[in-house]
Parts: C-alpha cells; structure tokens; sequence
C-alpha cells in the first residue's frame, strides 16, 4: 500500500513563501480514467508548489524531499519519480484492502494554451436526469477571462468554488481542485443549451448532466427564524472520553452565540470558517463550532479537528457533535428538525430568537457571497444592542 503522508508537522511551512529556482511552464495532469484529465498549471518553487486554479491559488509546502502537503484537508502530494506521483486524499474512508483514496498524475511541459471563445451567463442544471423532468438542482455561472472561461455551479446549499477551463468550437471543459474535490465537467453547446454533459469526482465517480439557459435565482439569505424555550437551548456534543455531555447554547447578555454546524472535509465549510473569522475579529460576538467528523474512533475525530483548528487558525472552541450524517447533526440539537447541509449556521439571541442559516455562497459565486457576507454580519448583531442603539 502507497503512504498516505501528511499531518501536522507541514504546517510550520505551509505559509512560507517559494524560494530559489521555479518552473511555472509545467501542468499537472490528473488522471481520472484512460481517457479523461484534469489538467492545472504548476509552478515548483523550492519550497512549495504552487496550483493555479482560476482565480484561486493552491500553495503545496513540501514536507519531505518527494512529499508536499494539501492545505486544510489533510492530503498530500507524492512524487514517485521526477515527473508522476499520486494524490492521496486521506480524509476518505479506506477501501477493503485498507488503502488510502489516491489519483495519479504526471507532470509534463505547458503546451500551447486551449484557444478560448467568449461565453457569459446562466444554465439551470441536472444532473443524471433530462431538463424538465423535474426542477433543476443547480445553476451554472460561467464568465469570459482573458485566459479562457470561469465560474462555479450553485445548488441551493452551496458551491462548486472555483472553476476554471475553456470554450471551444461549441466544447466547454472545466475543472477544479481545492484539496478536498477533484471535479472535471465537459458538455456540448446546442442553442443555448449543454448536452452530453459528462462530470466527473476524482476517479470514483461519474454522472451525466445537461443545462439549458435561465435567469439566475433571485439572491436570497436562506434563513429560518423561531424561538426556543430556553431550557431546549443546548447541543449534545461528544466528549473525548466518548460521553455524551450537554453544552449550553445560551449567550451571554447584549451578545449573539453564533454556532456553526460543519464538517473538517467540507470546502464549504472551510470557506465559511474564514468568514466567521472576520465576524469573530470584530467583537461583540460569541462563536462555537460543532463538527460532524468521518472517523467512527472518537480519538481519530478529535485528532482531524485538532488539527483542522491549528490549520484554519480558529480562535474558538470546536466540539465534537458525532459522525458525519445530517440526521445526526439534527439530533444532536433538540430544538431542530432536520439540517439540509454543511455548513448550517445558528445565530441564537438571548431572548432565545433562533436564525437558521443553511448552506453557504462562497467567494466564487461573486454577489452572492457579498450577501452572505452582510447577511452573517447582521445576524451576528445582538438584537438587544442593536434596540439599546435605536433608543
């Protein structure tokens, strides 16, 4: 069995800027099947590798002569020989044999850029099912750049992030990797329409998707409001001995308890981390998050969120709620229903005033994102303060 390679000790080097010689006319071809690819620039500096996706950048720092860190998601990036190696993503389950989810890739010389044809707009999206048979899933946002095309997929609960690719003789191709998804999505233009859309996660799966054009959904903040009896206002989290213990969700006086519901394998919820980030800088705000982790050993699942919290530099407690299931996840809460995704974030008053926020907009889908952005912003806000203002 290949080694899977990677923990904490990348982490003091994960921020270091490159140094010394570098190469940034070379790609990295991901290979998916026999016949399809994922292709990224790549620039190898000395001390980190650098993946160009779109708009976002990917800094791999070495950790070992031939091994380089995933940021976040705990992978890594081994060479086997000077040009080809594997991906290995260790957040994954094994498979019967006990082996790590891993990709091949090799790395060969840049050749001439895909020619690009310009395209902008909106496509509502299905996947493994024909336009009209149901309501679309998700929506396709796809802009012209001076390099080739970019965009994301929206579904009501989150993002693709960030998609890169090019348009071509009625061919669009595009793909992404962020350390946790390896996607690449091809698809025919028919009159406004995709066809004989093929997409693709890392080498474990494929689905086929169409999209025909349509106005963007209206920007919504996607929140539910309620109030809880305050002696419902507490989360069942799982201590590191194993035991269930209660943990009080009410907030201290003139103050918000944000309480973000997530996952350490979720991009999605990486981005929202960074966002509450902010919110939590500028004060006035309590914050807590409670995982929902992979590994069945409770030991395991503290150790990822350990290290999850030392990687997102997280100033607040990160508690244990159970195993990565959103039947779970709601259980752990007396007081909801269901959760719909990761992330869901609770903005909990003192008045025990409940503000449900599901899902997550990334900083790939633009104007959505500045509404996510505002819309945190405004929830986090004691709403007793924001009334003592208004007097």
């Amino acid at each position: 069995m290949r080694q899977a390679g990677c923990g904490f000790v990348w982490v003091v080097v994960a921020f270091c800027s490159g140094c010394g010689s570098s190469n940034s006319s070379e790609s990295i071809h991901f290979q998916l099947n026999d016949s399809t690819e994922a292709v990224f620039q790549i620039d190898r500096q000395a001390q980190q590798w650098l993946l160009s996706n779109g708009d976002d950048t990917l800094a791999l720092p070495r950790i070992a002569d031939q091994l380089f860190g995933v940021p976040v998601f705990n992978g890594s990036i081994q060479l086997t020989s000077e040009n080809h190696g594997f991906w290995t993503d260790s957040l994954r389950p094994t498979n019967e044999d006990g082996e790590f989810y891993q990709v091949d890739f090799q790395i060969e010389p840049n050749t001439e850029h895909a020619s690009s044809d310009s395209i902008s707009g909106t496509w509502d999206v299905w996947f493994d099912a024909s336009p009209g048979e149901t309501a679309a899933t998700a929506q396709l946002d796809l802009t012209s750049t001076e390099t080739g095309v970019s965009g994301t997929i929206r579904t009501p609960t989150g993002d693709y992030r960030y998609l890169s690719g090019h348009f071509h003789q009625q061919q669009l191709h595009l793909q992404t990797f962020d350390g946790a998804h390896l996607f690449s999505i091809d698809a025919q233009r028919e009159e406004n329409q995709w066809i004989n859309g093929h997409f693709y996660s890392g080498n474990h799966y494929h689905t086929f998707w169409s999209g025909v054009e349509a106005s963007a959904w209206p920007i919504q903040e996607g929140t539910e409001v309620f109030g809880v009896p305050m002696d419902s206002l507490y989360v069942r989290v799982v201590n590191r001995t194993g035991h269930l213990e209660n943990l009080s969700l009410i907030p201290d006086t003139g103050q918000t308890l944000v309480v973000d519901i997530l996952g350490s394998w979720c991009p999605n919820c990486m981005d929202e981390v960074r966002l509450l980030k902010e919110i939590h800088d500028a004060g006035q705000t309590q914050l807590i998050s409670i995982a929902f982790e992979r590994p069945e050993d409770v030991q395991e699942a503290f150790e990822r969120m350990d290290e999850f919290k030392v990687l997102m530099e997280i100033p607040w407690d990160l508690y244990l709620g159970g195993r990565a299931n959103k039947t779970i996840a709601a259980n752990a809460f007396p007081f909801l229903e269901k959760v719909v995704s990761f992330p869901t974030t609770l903005f909990i008053q003192h008045d025990g005033t409940v503000t449900v926020h599901s899902g997550f907009n990334g900083p790939a889908t633009g104007d959505r994102y500045t509404t996510e952005q505002a819309t945190f912003k405004r929830l986090s806000q004691s709403t007793i303060a924001t009334s003592l203002e208004n007097r």
